[in-house]
């Protein structure tokens, strides 16, 4: 395959902005190949997606860091092959504060820790997406229509020892929705 009609063939639109947080905004059309890659490492905080598509394919990502709060969403629709690696983390320390005391033993607590993975390989087929990662809730919704293989892994351990776990393993031609929400109240 010829690498200059590849490029020629794919249109991209990048907005960048920052105005008291950090915002990145694309959408990608391509009759070619795509791949593309978004990362957030906050405190507490992780985000990470990788993509790639082949033959014509749309992309259209959105990424907000405001306030310590990260909101994505994703929606990839391609008529040939298709990868999908998305995670998102978040451990919040529960450990209370000394009262200024040096020599108090501080409570021992144990931290939350979410965690929510999808990866997959597709034949075609359409992946769309929301993360939202807030200081004391994490959230997912994913919505996979196609041919492939597409992994789920989620879990979620509280302050209390409660742990929650989740995983979803799908095959062949497929159409899954899922709704994750850990911590917060819905």
């Amino acid at each position: 395959m010829n690498w200059a009609f590849i490029l020629s063939g794919c249109a991209l639109l990048l907005i960048a902005g920052l105005v008291g947080a950090d915002s990145v905004t694309s959408s990608i059309v391509c009759d070619g190949a795509t791949w593309v890659s978004s990362s957030v490492i906050g405190q507490g905080q992780t985000y990470a997606a990788t993509l790639f598509t082949t033959n014509l394919a749309t992309l259209m990502r959105d990424l907000q860091v405001k306030d310590g709060n990260v909101k994505t969403g994703t929606v990839v629709e391609s008529s040939g092959p298709m990868g999908i690696d998305e995670y998102s983390g978040q451990v919040t320390n529960q450990t209370d504060r000394s009262t200024g005391c040096v020599f108090e033993v501080a409570e021992n607590r144990t931290n939350t820790r979410d965690e929510i993975m999808y990866t997959g390989l597709m034949g075609s087929g359409v992946y769309a997406s929301t993360r939202d990662l807030q200081s004391d809730k994490t959230s997912s919704t994913t919505m996979i229509n196609g041919s492939g293989l597409v992994l789920a892994r989620a879990s979620s351990k509280d302050n209390a020892g409660n742990e929650t776990t989740h995983t979803s393993d799908v095959a062949g031609n497929l159409n899954m929705t899922e709704r994750i929400i850990f911590g917060g109240v819905e």
